[in-house]
């Protein structure tokens, strides 16, 4: 039997893939965005879109406890389309915000709410400066500062 699911970060890169996928399996999706214009994609894919802030705790409560989630999925980012390295300063420290108050927000909704689940994914930007893409044998920026370091 399907779950009831609220998906925080739907209109990103990732969310928008999860969408079809949990359909698939059966479950009932809420899916979260912060940008109006993007509400009828996530109605396209077949979820139920809701619009929300996630630094607005209480209008993110109000919205994960209208949902009535069973499992609430985080895939909150900030990052620019294709990670365009022109904007990717900015975006390091915008995302660790989404990441450390939005965040936040939404475990606090959740918990109020009764959700029993939280699944989340998450990045750090932990390699030194150097060619991309990174491999794992690759020195760890031990020096990072303001976003990156948060991340």
């Amino acid at each position: 039997m399907g779950k009831r699911i609220f998906l925080a970060g739907a209109s990103g890169a990732i969310g928008r893939r999860l969408i079809p996928q949990l359909l698939a399996a059966g479950h009932q999706v809420t899916a979260s965005t912060r940008q109006a214009a993007k509400a009828e994609e996530l109605r396209a894919l077949g979820a139920d879109p809701v619009v929300v802030d996630v630094f607005d705790a209480a209008g993110l409560r109000d919205a994960v406890m209208a949902a009535r989630p069973q499992i609430a999925i985080h895939q909150l980012t900030d990052l620019p389309a294709g990670l365009d390295p022109s904007r990717m300063a900015e975006a390091i420290t915008r995302n660790a915000h989404v990441r450390d108050e939005g965040t936040r927000n939404l475990v606090d909704a959740a918990k109020a709410t009764g959700v029993r689940r939280l699944i989340a994914q998450s990045i750090a930007w932990a390699y030194a400066p150097g060619a991309e893409p990174h491999a794992e044998t690759d020195p760890l920026d031990s020096n990072a500062e303001g976003g990156r370091a948060v991340s």
